[in-house]
């Protein structure tokens, strides 16, 4: 306008100006007037620069929670791309409070719009605290003849006989029995080590020595019984303080969605623990140690990341068959019938515990208690800080396995093809879950998650039927969710004859046996969810997730299933014996065959 005349500039400046003061009805009129004047290239010109005048950026006008709001309705791709239009939106998708809602949605757990789920990736430390009272001197060492226990077993609770010499031993697995002549003749094999005449012998010497040097001090033989701690904890070593950095939640993200994408490609880097001279029966690891038992009386103690073997803990007489450590301390359960207590930091025995009168074949513990199964059919609840001892009997075969659950209950699993939920308190058995054809191997509990699941709709129909054949009384003990036992009916979980797939959040309990199967159950109902087939043989050992669940074999494989849906994603190959023992963490399968190899699959982020 500055080329322009002086008059036209003053022309044009007052036509602005009158067109500004003009009320919106008015400034309509004069815009349609000009409309209708205006030839097809001046039409064009001001299409062109109408354009981007009528473009609105919603995210730049509006308040940053708003804009944050509209944002966490993407998925994380529309994000990505939203972060590539301009810097100010840049700005907002990048923010930590959008991709913190982003990790909710995902991490942990799968998210109800995209299906995807992306692993925790947190550092597994056994949240674990020593026990309330513990002795404030060296523990003594208390022993007690056989029948001692047995007379404190058919009361309530008896004293625990402790040894200080170190006997720590691994020896026969649990008897089992499979479908093939192979897996037949490994599980005999097992079972051949508990029944060894050596151990009675070495008993009954003990038992000699100890009437001739300790006599009774009465008739009855009872002793009274003493508040004493379980053992002394020992404390684990001071790690130095690691500086805390905050990292960036879209970073958090994108790690997690590259760990998850390894887990659905099955690209894992493998690495081989090799040290132990029998098949490895048990193991455990975190974020630094891998602990191994074995059928070679051994437990071994490993660098998860070096594969290296940092200690060899020996003293069992028999195979080490279950171990379970925390910060502090490790506990092992041997086929010598003994459990013993280790600083696994140092290799030192801290106390032997006796009570059981075949072999220990599995074992649980938390902050309180420590639970043991044995072969003689009988599960032990051992107390930390008082060092008393009581028994559960209701199986009549082999106890597998044993799992606390929300502190007061106990799940166990036995070669009598049933699985067991017990009353520590009132050690009474609230229910029994039926359904397994062959000896149950394994179990493991959501403990207090509640975890997806799409219930098969045979399996609720059946349920619902037997709901209706057992009528009125059908209104059995139910469990819910805070652990508290109430006596209410069982509620269908979906409508039989929906064709809809329903999601449920339930706590839950996996079970796996020697039918080949395993089976998910609702723990407060008590109806099985879903059965899910794909081994060729007997389900030797499990472990799951929210997002997976992986199953070991004696068919000498380990499969990944989906923990929602049931479906097989894919199957790991490469031992060359019976899988005995599975591990799962965010990053990791550990797995362990009756080769005496360990394998770690990792699908961790490469570095």
């Amino acid at each position: 306008i500055k080329r322009l005349p002086q008059q036209d500039q003053q022309i044009i400046s007052h036509i602005w100006s009158l067109f500004g003061s003009a009320p919106a009805n008015h400034r309509q009129l004069v815009l349609s007037g000009l409309l209708t004047q205006c030839c097809v290239p001046q039409l064009s010109f001001l299409s062109n620069h109408l354009q981007p005048l009528l473009r609105i950026d919603f995210l730049s006008i509006t308040p940053p929670e708003i804009a944050f709001r509209i944002l966490s309705y993407l998925d994380a791709t529309s994000l990505c791309h939203a972060a590539q239009v301009c810097k100010s939106w840049k700005r907002l998708a990048d923010d930590d409070v959008v991709w913190h809602r982003m990790c909710e949605q995902h991490i942990g757990l799968k998210c109800t719009k995209c299906g995807w789920g992306l692993p925790l990736l947190e550092k597994k430390k056994q949240q674990q605290q020593q026990p309330v009272a513990q002795a404030s001197g060296s523990i003594a060492s208390q022993t007690a003849d056989e029948s001692d226990h047995e007379e404190h077993d058919s009361s309530h609770d008896h004293e625990l006989s402790s040894h200080p010499s170190p006997p720590n031993s691994t020896s026969s697995l649990s008897p089992t029995e499979a479908t093939s002549s192979s897996s037949s003749s490994w599980l005999n094999r097992r079972r051949s080590a508990s029944n060894d005449n050596d151990i009675d012998t070495e008993r009954a010497q003990k038992r000699v020595r100890r009437s001739s040097r300790s006599p009774s001090p009465s008739g009855s033989g009872s002793r009274p019984k003493r508040a004493a701690p379980l053992f002394q904890s020992p404390e684990p070593p001071v790690k130095p303080a690691e500086v805390a950095t905050k990292r960036p939640w879209k970073e958090i993200y994108s790690e997690r969605l590259i760990v998850e994408r390894n887990w659905r490609k099955r690209n894992y880097r493998q690495k081989v623990f090799r040290g132990h001279t029998d098949g490895v029966m048990c193991l455990q690891f975190d974020d630094s140690f891998l602990i191994t038992g074995s059928y070679d009386n051994t437990v071994k103690v490993w660098n998860i990341e070096t594969a290296e073997c940092l200690r060899t803990l020996t003293g069992h007489a028999l195979c080490v068959r279950a171990l379970q450590f925390d910060e502090a301390k490790l506990i092992t359960g041997s086929m010598d019938r003994t459990l013993r207590i280790w600083n696994y930091h140092t290799g030192q025995c801290i106390r032997t515990l006796q009570g059981h009168t075949d072999g220990v074949v599995t074992l649980d513990f938390d902050s309180r208690i420590l639970a043991s199964g044995s072969a003689d059919s009988t599960i032990k609840i051992w107390n930390f800080a008082t060092g008393e001892c009581s028994t559960l009997k209701g199986h009549v075969d082999l106890i597998n396995k044993v799992q606390i659950y929300k502190k007061k209950l106990l799940f166990s699993a036995s070669d009598d093809t049933t699985v067991k939920l017990w009353d520590i308190a009132t050690r009474t058995c609230l229910r029994t879950f039926t359904g397994h054809n062959g000896r149950v191997q394994c179990l493991q509990t959501s403990g207090d998650a509640l975890i997806s699941i799409i219930p098969e709709r045979n399996h609720g129909k059946q349920e619902s039927a037997s709901n209706r054949a057992r009528g009125p009384q059908a209104g059995v003990c139910s469990i819910n969710r805070s652990g508290v036992v109430e006596n209410t009916p069982p509620s269908p979980l979906q409508d039989p004859n929906s064709d809809t797939e329903t999601r449920s959040m339930l706590p839950v309990v996996v079970t796996g046996g020697l039918d080949n199967t395993l089976k998910v159950w609702d723990v407060e109902s008590g109806d099985c969810l879903s059965t899910r087939f794909g081994h060729v043989d007997g389900v030797w050992s499990l472990a799951f997730d929210k997002l997976r669940i992986v199953s070991g074999s004696l068919d000498k494989t380990i499969k990944v299933w989906d923990t929602e849906s049931g479906r097989c994603l894919y199957t790991l190959a490469g031992h060359e014996g019976p899988v005995t023992c599975v591990g799962l963490g965010d990053t990791r399968i550990v797995s362990g065959s009756d080769d005496g190899v360990v394998f770690v699959w990792d699908y961790g982020v490469r570095t």
